[in-house]
């Protein structure tokens, strides 16, 4: 594959997120094929969650999280046919930093080869600093066995509307079987799990940063504060000193977030891209 790359310094808190981000991605993938302009996931196909073989095209890859001195690199004018031909059906394209007729060149060549594109989605980047707040644990919150994996699944299944919750138990089961990388809680009322999150520590790389990976209320459980004591007591067991980032849409949750301690640092901004079979 051919590449041009441009100088660019990464600002810290895009390298930091992106780098979370895509590293918890791969922690749960089946295999990861690295490129200089993104990254390659392979996952057991799910169509309702659009997981299956997954590209995130950040115009740069991150090893590390401090490699703020990174360059952002093109991808071959014939991605869209190549990942398309390779079998990977779904492409999130971060255009965050790009020049925007590049971005533009990339999501009509994913157009023209029979992606359906969404262009123009806004996440907002949220950081807290564990040293900066004083959050208390919940008795009602525990860390999540392989014995809770069907209560937290159909948790997270209720929260966000899904029906097929395949995918979601077999990625929780490979979440609670790396312990020291996910961190599980369930919020539990009447031995139902009414509230779960799941939050990444890459601590083989960085002990400094953590991850909301995941979050979710059961709607027959919400406007009653269960999200704010779930992720509470998460973040009360990290150490200090840790820099815990998120990205959030809804106005609700960012004023949620802010509540906990959370501060908007940037602004992402990205397409997605899926094969219409899906």
């Amino acid at each position: 594959m051919v590449h041009h790359a441009r100088s660019s310094i990464l600002p810290k808190w895009y390298a930091e997120a992106k780098f979370l981000q895509s590293e918890s991605m791969r922690m749960v993938s089946d295999t990861t094929d690295n490129f200089i302009f993104g990254r390659i996931f392979r996952t057991p196909t799910n169509q309702e969650h659009r997981d299956g073989n997954h590209l995130r095209m950040s115009f740069c890859h991150l090893e590390f999280p401090w490699d703020c001195n990174g360059v952002l690199a093109d991808p071959p004018c014939d991605i869209a046919r190549i990942v398309r031909d390779i079998g990977v059906n779904r492409c999130t394209v971060d255009c965050t930093l790009v020049n925007g007729r590049v971005a533009d060149s990339v999501l009509s060549g994913f157009e023209k080869t029979g992606f359906v594109c969404e262009r123009n989605l806004e996440d907002y980047v949220m950081c807290l600093d564990t040293t900066t707040v004083t959050l208390t644990e919940s008795q009602r919150v525990r860390r999540a066995t392989e014995e809770d994996i069907a209560g937290v699944a159909s948790c997270n299944a209720r929260s966000f509307g899904y029906t097929d919750m395949s995918w979601l138990v077999e990625k929780l089961l490979r979440q609670l079987r790396q312990p020291d990388s996910f961190r599980v809680y369930a919020l539990y009322i009447r031995e139902r799990v009414a509230a779960f999150a799941v939050i990444y520590t890459p601590w083989e790389k960085s002990k400094d940063l953590a991850f909301v990976q995941v979050m979710g209320t059961d709607p027959e459980f919400r406007r009653q504060g269960l999200a704010y004591e779930v992720l509470a007591h998460a973040l009360a067991l990290l150490p200090k000193g840790v820099r815990v980032y998120l990205e959030a849409v809804d106005p609700a949750a960012i004023a949620l977030y802010e509540k906990l301690g959370f501060a908007v640092v940037g602004k992402a901004i990205s397409a997605e891209c899926w094969l219409p079979s899906l």
